[in-house]
């Protein structure tokens, strides 16, 4: 996210941790019961969540990485399942032929609107399509320039043959926009204008009587508090601990703090990346939720997925979600 909540969803990753799809916690299970549409989703879903792991915060694995290069290649608007006025941005030369390759960006587009139901993704005015020649970022979403209540869908359509990992990170980008939308948080338009002003920062949240998402007040019945109150409030003293080393010159602490909290409190995640940040372990547990069966034990991690099936129209649109993605799981 571009202006306002990628210091948050995209900027907190640092770049190490934008690996999601790449390098997940594992959550599998043999059987998928009835939390499924059809017989073919209780084999093939299970490839999606048991080719998500790895250690993200393993430092060792990161000492020679060097981000790679992103380039927009072209933005459209969004009009219901249809992409419209494409506006293209200046690229090598090299990425013309991707700019111009129209089929491959319908077909990321359309891969996105089988997933996600018309209704359920009206917050979304804009998709770009990107990409960083297959490096680590597969999806993100972001806040629109000129209005922060409306979304930016964002893809690497070099990224498009593998299905499953960019089907984990299209539903986690989603949740983002299921939970942090003008429907669950009250836009803040001073801190998007104004996203890095600390002083700001520490006023709004003050003033907020929920919780604070960094950017925005979250509503009393929305997911977000509902998620935050219920899972976070006896461990966010010591998350905030290691979370304010983010802003070090040398970030090794902040991996090591994080990757040790994740180890302290291992049961209550549904995998490491979801430590980054309260937005991302909502974000990372409802893609759980989505792509594992209905847990029976009664862990804080299995509770974070059973969070969701409280909600009736969460339990529909993971129905929707999973008659989409079956076909294209490899």
């Amino acid at each position: 996210m571009k202006k306002n909540l990628t210091v948050i969803i995209v900027l907190l990753a640092v770049g190490l941790f934008f690996l999601l799809g790449v390098s997940l916690g594992k959550y599998a299970s043999s059987t998928f019961a009835a939390q499924t549409p059809n017989a073919a989703c209780v084999v093939t879903m299970e490839k999606v969540i048991a080719g998500a792991k790895g250690d993200v915060y393993n430092m060792a694995n990161f000492s020679d990485f060097v981000e790679p290069k992103s380039y927009n290649l072209v933005t459209y608007s969004v009009e219901g399942d249809e992409i419209t006025t494409p506006i293209f941005d200046p690229i090598p030369s090299e990425l013309e032929d991707e700019q111009k390759n129209r089929i491959l960006q319908e077909e990321a587009w359309q891969f996105f609107t089988k997933l996600i139901p018309p209704e359920n993704r009206r917050m979304v005015a804009q998709y770009i399509v990107f990409t960083d020649n297959g490096g680590n970022t597969l999806a993100a979403v972001d806040q629109t320039i000129n209005d922060p209540a409306q979304w930016i869908i964002e893809v690497d359509i070099a990224d498009l043959e593998n299905k499953n990992e960019l089907l984990f990170t299209l539903i986690h980008e989603y949740a983002h926009l299921l939970t942090l939308n003008d429907s669950q948080v009250t836009i803040d338009q001073e801190i998007y204008n104004d996203p890095f002003n600390l002083e700001l920062l520490e006023s709004k949240a003050a003033a907020c009587p929920t919780y604070f998402t960094d950017t925005d007040c979250s509503l009393p019945n929305s997911y977000i508090n509902a998620f935050y109150n219920r899972f976070w409030t006896n461990i966010n003293t010591e998350w905030e601990t290691i979370d304010d080393l983010r802003h070090a010159d040398n970030l090794t602490p902040y991996y090591a703090g994080l990757y040790n909290f994740y180890l302290a409190h291992q049961n209550q995640f549904v995998d490491d990346y979801a430590t980054t940040h309260p937005t991302e372990d909502i974000a990372e547990s409802f893609t759980y939720f989505v792509f594992s069966p209905k847990p029976k034990e009664t862990s804080i991690r299995d509770q974070k997925i059973l969070f969701f099936y409280a909600y009736p129209e969460l339990i529909k649109l993971r129905q929707s979600i999973l008659q989409g993605a079956c076909p294209t799981v490899q």
